[in-house]
């Protein structure tokens, strides 16, 4: 007899009607997989981006983002710029128990708490899959993913805690990694209060460098507590504050507007390192800030291989602050999407599976 559990599946591009709390055929795994009961799993960008269809959009881009326009279906895709296979069930941060294994798997796996890196490379690692996109994720009471993306963790977080690092910290690491950021730097990170630019400022500090956070109103003593050296609103002080540093690296998670000003404001041979662009993903280039300031631009979101372990150890080294801003059951997923649409919080919403 087929067995069952709760999940929530995307049936489809388009609006939270979307998500359909359901059963489905609990998985079973195969060679080099494990299966896990998860204990909880955090909701993120990626998570609203793929249901609206948001990485293929030409246009409304908050509004697709907020629920409040539907995009077009032939304009929709998931963040490899291709089709995606319905239903599917979301979820990338997932933290668990591992109870069943199948083939040539180390059988020291079984019963023990893991975290998943969410990236599933090939041999090349050119041929990349995303758990929650291409491959089925959290979301629900129990899912499979490869041996190889396990990382047994002994940590006195509880899942819940240990579900706001994966996407988001793996992401702002891998941003630190791609550009370089040392002792030496002085970082701006715009979009500072959200999920990645968190990660961000406690991941800058551990690396010794300087942190300019630049946040929303009323949200400055977050920043502060997170160790930001300088935090700054967005408004129309924000170039003159911004001029008072000698900034080498921009770390970006927003785009739109402030895109040029952040180009504007790095010190000759300085990084520019974007893994986001929730704010508009159109902008426009002065090439003259570009070419007579010798920039680099980097782009973020294909973990390098040591991101993922190293993230690990911070967690265990307890060099990291968990940030649940709410957590919500499987059963309402459709309320914690809304709220973390909303973006009036700081740190992350989990699902308590």
């Amino acid at each position: 007899m087929t067995q069952l559990m709760n999940a929530v599946i995307l049936t489809g591009f388009g609006g939270p009607e979307k998500l359909v709390y359901t059963q489905v055929p609990k998985p079973i795994p195969k060679q080099g997989e494990v299966l896990i009961k998860v204990g909880a799993c955090s909701v993120n960008n990626t998570d609203i981006n793929t249901r609206t269809g948001w990485y293929a959009a030409e246009d409304s881009f908050q509004d697709i983002l907020q629920d409040t326009k539907v995009n077009d279906s032939n304009n929709s895709a998931c963040w490899a710029q291709s089709g995606i296979e319905f239903p599917r069930i979301q979820g990338a941060d997932i933290v668990g128990q591992v109870v069943e294994i199948g083939l040539d798997v180390d059988p020291k796996l079984i019963s023990q708490r893991v975290i998943v890196d969410s990236w599933i490379r090939d041999e090349t690692l050119d041929d990349y899959q995303y758990i929650g996109s291409e491959l089925n994720g959290g979301f629900a009471e129990y899912t499979v993913v490869p041996a190889t993306n396990v990382y047994p963790i002994n940590s006195s977080l509880s899942d819940i805690e240990l579900a706001t690092f994966p996407c988001s910290y793996s992401t702002a690491e891998n941003m630190l990694t791609k550009g370089r950021i040392s002792a030496a730097d002085m970082v701006v990170v715009m979009g500072a209060s959200g999920g990645v630019g968190s990660a961000l400022i406690q991941l800058s500090k551990i690396r010794g460098a300087k942190v300019i956070a630049i946040v929303g109103a009323n949200k400055e003593a977050f920043a502060k507590d997170l160790g930001a050296d300088y935090v700054y609103q967005r408004d129309q002080q924000l170039a003159s504050n911004l001029d008072q540093h000698q900034i080498t690296v921009a770390l970006d998670v927003v785009g739109g507007d402030y895109f040029n000003l952040l180009l504007k404001t790095l010190e000759p041979r300085g990084r520019y390192v974007s893994c986001g662009a929730i704010g508009n993903p159109m902008v426009s280039l002065d090439l003259r800030n570009l070419i007579y300031k010798d920039l680099e631009m980097i782009g973020a979101t294909r973990l390098e291989p040591d991101v993922f372990q190293r993230l690990v150890g911070y967690i265990e080294t307890v060099l990291l602050k968990p940030l649940v801003a709410k957590v919500f059951n499987l059963s309402e997923m459709k309320e914690a999407q809304k709220f973390f649409q909303s973006k009036l919080f700081f740190g992350k919403v989990v699902i308590n599976t």
